[in-house]
C-alpha cells in the first residue's frame, strides 16, 4: 500500500504549474509608432519585445543628440551674430565720442524727424526696400550694418563666375545722427566684387563719409558723400530724394551728382512710382537716365517690378527691364571669344527675370535666386540665361 503525498508537496505543484502558465506581454510599438508608454512591471516580456524596447531607447537617444548638435549650433551663431554685432556698436560708439571730442562738444539730442502723412504704399514700399537692401536703404543712415554677401553667377555666353560684396555702415549719434562712415557705395559698386580673384581690394571701391543735412524741406532728405575709390581717387557725390503721395501712390524722384577724378562728372535721375495692390503685393515703375563726362549721350532703363511678401524676412520679386543709350561709343564685347554684331542706338538690352530672398534657420541669414533671360543685341538678340545665388549674412539690429 502506498504512503498518502504530503499535502505541502501537492501545494508545490500547484505553485509550479501556475508559474509556468503563459502570461500574454503587452504590446510594445515598433521605432516609429510614437511615444512608448511606461512599462507594466508585473507583466513578463519575451526577447522579441526587449529587442524593440532597446531599438526604440537607441532611437529616442540619436534624436536628442541630433537635436542637442542643431541646437549647439544655432546657439554658436547666435552667439557670434551678436559679438559682431556688438563689435559694431561699439566701434561706432567710440568713433562717435572721439569726434566729438574734437569737436569740443557733446550733443545727444536726436536728429528732428518731420512727421509726415504716409499712405498704406509707402509703408510696403520701405519693407522691401530693407528687405532686398536697395539703395533708398543703404543711403538712410539710421542703422549702423555690416553685409557680407557671396555668391556665384551662371551666364549662358560668359560661363560662370564668383561673386562677393561688402557693405558697412556707421552711424553717429552724438553728430545729431547726420553723419556716416560707410564702406561700398550703392551707386556706382550694387552686386560689385569687391576682392578681386587674386585677392586684390577693388580699387573702384567706395569708402568714405555722408553728411545728411538737416530737414529743411518737409519729405526732402538730402546728404552729401565724399571719400575714396582707391588712394588715387577721390570723389565727393551729393544725393536728394523727395517723397510724394498722390493718392494711393508713393511717388520718389531721386537725384545723384557725382565727381571723381578718373570718372570725371556723372549725374543719374531715378524716378519712382509705388503702389500697394493687396496687403502683401506692390508694383513699382522705375524710370531711370544718366550721363557722364567720358562717355557721349545719355543711358536710359526703364523697369516694372512685382513685390510679393509670402511671410516676414521672406519675399520675391518679378521683374521686366530695358536699357538703352542714345549713342554708342564701345560696341565690342570685353570677351573676345564672343561673337558680336554692330551696336546702334536705342534699346540694347532687354531682361525678364525673378528674384527670391529668404531668411533661413536665423533672421541674419538669407539666401537669394535671381534667375533671368536677357536679350542683349551684341548677342544678336539671341536669349542669354543668367543665374545669380546670394549667401548673405546681416550684422545689425535685426
Amino acid at each position: 500500500m502506498k504512503k498518502p503525498v504530503p499535502v505541502y508537496l501537492f501545494l508545490l505543484f500547484l505553485l509550479a504549474a501556475s508559474l509556468s502558465a503563459q502570461v500574454e506581454p503587452p504590446a510594445f510599438p515598433s521605432v516609429f509608432d510614437g511615444p512608448v508608454p511606461e512599462c507594466n512591471c508585473s507583466a513578463l516580456v519575451n526577447e522579441t519585445n526587449v529587442r524593440r524596447a532597446i531599438s526604440v531607447t537607441d532611437w529616442k537617444m540619436y534624436l536628442l543628440e541630433e537635436q542637442g548638435w542643431f541646437e549647439s549650433s544655432m546657439e554658436y551663431l547666435d552667439a557670434f551674430h551678436a559679438d559682431v554685432t556688438q563689435k559694431v556698436h561699439v566701434f561706432s560708439a567710440n568713433a562717435d565720442q572721439q569726434l566729438s571730442s574734437w569737436g569740443g562738444r557733446e550733443s545727444k539730442k536726436k536728429r528732428r524727424r518731420v512727421p509726415r502723412d504716409g499712405n498704406a504704399s509707402e509703408g510696403l514700399s520701405d519693407y522691401f526696400n530693407e528687405l532686398f537692401h536697395d539703395d533708398t536703404y543703404l543711403y538712410s543712415g539710421e542703422e549702423s550694418y555690416l553685409i557680407l554677401r557671396g555668391g556665384a553667377e551662371y551666364n549662358k555666353e560668359e560661363g560662370w563666375k564668383f561673386l562677393n560684396n561688402i557693405r558697412f555702415a556707421m552711424k553717429l549719434p552724438h553728430t545729431q545722427e547726420q553723419l556716416q562712415i560707410f564702406v561700398g557705395d550703392p551707386l556706382v559698386d550694387k552686386d560689385k566684387d569687391v576682392i578681386s580673384e587674386n585677392g586684390q581690394i577693388n580699387e573702384t571701391t567706395g569708402v568714405g563719409a555722408r553728411y545728411f543735412l538737416p530737414d529743411f524741406l518737409r519729405d526732402v532728405k538730402a546728404s552729401v558723400s565724399a571719400g575714396f575709390r582707391g588712394l588715387t581717387n577721390p570723389f565727393t557725390q551729393g544725393r536728394i530724394e523727395y517723397r510724394m503721395n498722390f493718392y494711393d501712390w508713393l511717388i520718389r524722384p531721386v537725384q545723384y551728382v557725382d565727381y571723381s577724378v578718373k570718372r570725371l562728372f556723372y549725374e543719374e535721375t531715378d524716378l519712382y512710382f509705388d503702389r500697394r495692390i493687396s496687403k502683401e503685393e506692390l508694383v513699382r515703375l522705375q524710370l531711370q537716365r544718366s550721363t557722364e563726362t567720358e562717355r557721349e549721350g545719355m543711358a536710359y532703363m526703364t523697369s516694372l517690378s512685382y513685390f510679393n511678401t509670402v511671410r516676414f524676412g521672406t519675399g520675391f520679386r518679378t521683374f521686366v527691364s530695358a536699357s538703352g543709350r542714345t549713342v554708342v561709343d564701345n560696341p565690342q564685347s570685353a570677351d573676345t571669344n564672343v561673337t558680336t554684331v554692330e551696336m546702334t542706338p536705342g534699346i540694347y538690352r532687354y531682361s525678364i527675370g525673378l528674384g527670391w530672398k529668404q531668411a533661413f534657420a536665423r533672421r541674419w541669414i538669407f539666401y537669394e535666386v535671381i534667375p533671368r533671360i536677357d536679350y542683349d543685341m551684341q548677342y544678336n538678340w539671341r536669349p542669354n540665361y543668367v543665374c545669380q545665388f546670394w549667401l548673405e549674412l546681416y550684422f545689425g539690429d535685426t
